[in-house]
């Protein structure tokens, strides 16, 4: 075994630990596996708590080191004292009156006998014991998390994001009345502007493909990231709106065709990014948009894609979208959303390094940002 073997393996388990931590952690997401955690814990099912909690974390995609976390509350000294209160409760609430034990007899060597015995009972007012402490537990968890968040934003500059996002918003105004509001509105309300800029940083060429109205490179060239931004989109009024937003700003082209159609030579992008834009095909189209998008990366550029989970609970944004579709607002052909797994095992067979993250907000529900980075 070579030396590099173990410093290899222990990178691999820090970025695993990491993408655990960071999976699901939206501050509504996190109190809700605690809550989940502390609901198995509360169960009589002592020695099977943590993949009990596993299953749940993958059946109701929550954070799963918040689950387990949460599921300890039954260790000791609490331990006995609810597996106390769940039997007593549960046996009230099942046959009318308490059972006549103590709290000494529950200990780990008198555990199967409690079982055999109580069980049923135990059940039941271990969900009511559980619920009882999971409620408050859910309600502190996500205000102090979403205290943090406000925080991190703050500090992080976030009033100074709001002007750019502003400012921006201002060069539709000599626009079609309707890309003027829906820019103001989708600049502010949709996180994903603002994360695709922290995602690629300083760009030298950045290519957007199903751009819109050019919002994103509008963006980035107004922050002075990139030299050179090409926006791609077959909506030929959102073209013209996008031409006019972007007058007087250096680097930006904006092009009218169907991105499918789209010429990007080998090894020539720093970036590519898809915004909303691949749910429009079937799966087979998606696969040779993508894999032309990864053959343009130059070594150590990077394809971001941000889409609607399939699986997430997304009912608002994507009625929303099937609207859009239906009146012509998105020219999508049809609706064919994928899964964040499905996105990664896209981008990982073509041979990038996979990562991912929420790009959610309270209107845009569902959304999640995969991107990919070229060795």
């Amino acid at each position: 075994m070579s030396d590099s073997a173990g410093p290899r393996r222990s990178q691999t388990l820090r970025q695993l630990f990491r993408r655990l931590v960071r999976e699901h952690a939206s501050p509504h997401r996190l109190a809700a596996a605690v809550a989940a955690g502390i609901l198995v814990g509360c169960s009589p099912f002592f020695g099977l708590h943590f993949w009990i909690g596993l299953g749940l974390a993958l059946v109701l995609r929550l954070n799963k080191v918040a689950v387990f976390l949460g599921s300890q509350i039954s260790i000791p000294p609490l331990a006995p004292l609810i597996g106390f209160a769940s039997v007593q409760l549960g046996a009230r609430l099942l046959f009318g009156s308490f059972v006549r034990i103590g709290l000494e007899d529950f200990s780990l060597a008198n555990l199967p006998s409690l079982l055999s015995q109580f069980l049923l009972a135990w059940l039941v007012g271990g969900l009511v014991v559980g619920g009882a402490i999971a409620a408050p537990a859910y309600l502190i968890t996500y205000l102090v998390l979403e205290a943090r968040r406000r925080r991190g934003a703050s500090s992080d500059g976030d009033g100074g994001w709001r002007d750019e996002l502003a400012a921006a918003a201002a060069r539709y105004a000599k626009g079609p009345r309707a890309h003027r509001h829906y820019a103001r509105l989708k600049y502010r309300m949709d996180p994903v502007y603002r994360q695709v800029c922290e995602l690629l940083g300083r760009r030298d060429h950045v290519v957007d493909l199903g751009t819109g109205l050019g919002m994103l490179p509008v963006l980035l060239a107004q922050r002075g990231q990139v030299g050179r931004v090409v926006g791609v989109d077959w909506d030929e009024a959102k073209i013209r709106s996008g031409r006019l937003a972007t007058a007087g700003l250096v680097g930006v082209e904006l092009e009218c065709r169907d991105l499918r159609e789209h010429s990007m030579e080998p090894d020539s992008a720093d970036a590519v990014v898809l915004i909303d834009v691949l749910h429009y095909w079937p799966a087979e189209v998606q696969r040779r948009i993508l894999g032309a998008a990864a053959g343009a990366l130059r070594p150590g550029g990077r394809l971001v894609v941000r889409e609607t989970d399939r699986l997430a609970r997304s009912w608002l944004t994507r009625s929303l979208e099937a609207v859009a579709v239906k009146v012509g607002w998105n020219r999508g052909p049809g609706l064919h959303y994928r899964t964040e797994e499905e996105l990664r095992g896209e981008l990982t067979a073509l041979g990038l390094r996979c990562s991912g993250e929420v790009s959610s907000s309270a209107v845009h529900r569902g959304n999640i940002a995969v991107w990919g980075d070229r060795e």
